[in-house]
């Protein structure tokens, strides 16, 4: 087996792409802290947790990239490591709340669904063909550590619960296009807009618990909308060609 070399960078670069990988690796361990929170009844640390992986898997890449983070320390795969990661904080640890605080059916039917959620997600995570050239996701992207969330908030029944589980992970076998909410070129200013807006009443959200503020509601709920909105579009822009080589990123 050829071992990889690392680039020519000085001791102290090469420093910091360790120190950043030890950062990214920090997030599978915020994930066990989640579902500990999770196995012992407190939604509202659990959902923290969350909160704080999210953030860390939200740096991490760009730090990544500007650091040349790949070139100096070709051994380790840092799109391995995030997948990895992804899947406890973005996918295991979300799931195991949903059925933990009854935001899907309790016995054989919940048991189900979180196994449709982790099935379903694992697919997703193997796909060669999970982002277009555009930046599109094709199909949802397993990120039920924002649906677990958004549902508490709402307070959502398991049976809207389990609606919206079977049709997410539905979704993540299809080729519906989401949109990388920095990353797309169209509609950027809007999109990254409504997401910062989105992620900030969810976050609100988790911090005010237990107190369920109802104001947040409309904002989470049109977010969802403008998303799922978005991707009918851009199906109906690739199918008359108006989507095009411009959509690609600058």
């Amino acid at each position: 087996m050829q071992t990889a070399t690392p680039s020519t960078g000085t001791p102290t670069q090469r420093g910091q792409a360790w120190a950043l990988h030890v950062f990214t690796t920090l997030g599978v361990v915020v994930g066990i802290l989640a579902l500990r929170e999770v196995l012992v009844g407190n939604a509202k640390l659990a959902l923290i947790w969350l909160l704080v992986s999210f953030v860390i898997d939200g740096v991490d890449g760009p730090v990544a990239r500007v650091l040349d983070v790949k070139s100096l320390v070709p051994v380790i795969d840092g799109y391995i490591l995030d997948v990895v990661i992804d899947y406890v904080t973005c996918v295991v640890v979300p799931a195991a709340f949903m059925y933990q605080f009854d935001l899907l059916p309790s016995g054989n039917w919940g048991l189900f669904l979180i196994g449709l959620i982790v099935f379903t997600s694992a697919i997703w995570f193997s796909r060669t063909d999970m982002m277009s050239d555009e930046n599109w996701f094709r199909g949802f992207p397993a990120a039920w550590n924002l649906v677990a969330p958004v549902l508490y908030i709402f307070q959502a029944r398991p049976v809207i619960g389990a609606i919206i589980t079977v049709a997410l992970s539905l979704l993540s076998l299809s080729n519906f296009p989401v949109p990388h909410p920095v990353r797309v070129v169209w509609m950027r200013p809007v999109t990254l807009s409504v997401t910062i807006a989105w992620v900030g009443a969810m976050t609100v959200g988790v911090l005010a618990l237990p107190d369920h503020w109802w104001i947040l509601r409309p904002i989470l709920l049109a977010g969802s909308i403008y998303f799922l909105v978005l991707g009918f579009v851009q199906i109906g822009r690739l199918r008359s060609g108006v989507a095009s080589r411009l959509d690609a990123p600058h």
